[in-house]
């Protein structure tokens, strides 16, 4: 395929032939000089006077950060006590001989809620130089041992392990798999079982006019209440959602085998309650020797079904 350029056949304008085409048009700007953009020279006064100022910032800044002027002199700590001041403020990272201005109080707070005994906690730093930390503790609500093992140790209501105790001092008792003891951090039990745990505890009384000793949980999950007087509740398993929701039949019919006179909880051949199947619990006596329904407290994992 070939193309051809074709000519135009209008007539050339007559101020085209005076005018050559190389010459550029008079009036007009079409580069800029290098002095135009250049940027303005400024005087070397300026420039030593604005060094000068920078130098000043940078020291007035090390003075106050580095200085006595707002250097951390007191450290509140409110609200502890099973921490010292001194365990909290380090925990915090808030040092007696640093600046308020170095105090991250997000930070610091972050650290403080990393602590075991740590509820909720606030840094608060205050010129001319105290940072307030308050700090709200967790509150042990029962005392768990694994299996027969003879140490104690506080549960928070989120069954973490709070720390050893020497005693029980008046708390539930939470008897868990045998196996080795704890570590402080770690959940001991499941949470949803733990407050149940101390619901029961604390409605016993009332329900059926006695006093729970303890409570034994097993590797199976099969829970067992163990009265003052030394008989015992078999409750069966507790795992699943639908297993904790039928606590509330087994505990209607614990109370209602003693309201229709048929057990006497203050009985001393009283050997146990079995309340597996709410529908129909059975009682169990010392003195005919019969043998509990329930596995042993601490059965082995290859007794579970």
């Amino acid at each position: 395929m070939r193309f051809r350029r074709r000519s135009s056949t209008l007539p050339r304008a007559p101020w085209l032939n005076r005018l050559e085409r190389t010459e550029p048009l008079r009036g007009q700007l079409w580069t800029r000089s290098e002095k135009s953009v250049r940027e303005p020279d400024v005087p070397w006064t300026r420039r030593v006077i604005a060094t000068l100022v920078a130098g000043l910032e940078a020291a007035l800044l090390g003075w106050l950060w580095f200085g006595p002027a707002l250097a951390v002199r007191t450290v509140d700590v409110v609200g502890a006590r099973h921490m010292s001041a001194a365990q909290v403020a380090e925990a915090a990272g808030v040092q007696g001989n640093g600046s308020l201005l170095s105090v991250d109080a997000v930070s610091a707070q972050q650290h403080l809620l990393e602590q075991v005994w740590v509820r909720t906690a606030t840094v608060q730093p205050q010129f001319p130089g105290t940072v307030t930390v308050q700090v709200s503790e967790w509150q042990p609500v029962a005392v768990y041992h694994a299996g027969l093992s003879s140490k104690l140790f506080l549960l928070s209501s989120q069954a973490i392990v709070l720390g050893p105790t020497p005693s029980t001092a008046g708390l539930v008792v939470v008897q868990g798999p045998a196996g080795g003891d704890p570590h402080v951090g770690d959940r001991a039990i499941d949470p949803q079982l733990l407050t149940a745990l101390i619901n029961m505890q604390r409605a016993m009384p009332t329900l059926i006019g006695q006093d729970v000793a303890s409570f034994i949980f097993d590797s199976c999950g099969d829970l067992t209440m163990v009265a003052k007087r030394g008989w015992k509740v078999y409750f069966g398993r507790v795992l699943t959602p639908e297993e904790f929701t039928a606590l509330h039949d087994k505990l209607t019919a614990l109370k209602a085998i003693n309201g229709n006179g048929n057990v006497d909880y203050s009985s001393g051949d009283l050997d146990y309650v079995n309340v597996m199947n709410p529908a129909e619990p059975a009682v169990g006596y010392r003195s005919r020797e019969a043998a509990p329904p329930s596995p042993a407290a601490t059965p082995s994992p290859n007794a579970c079904k």
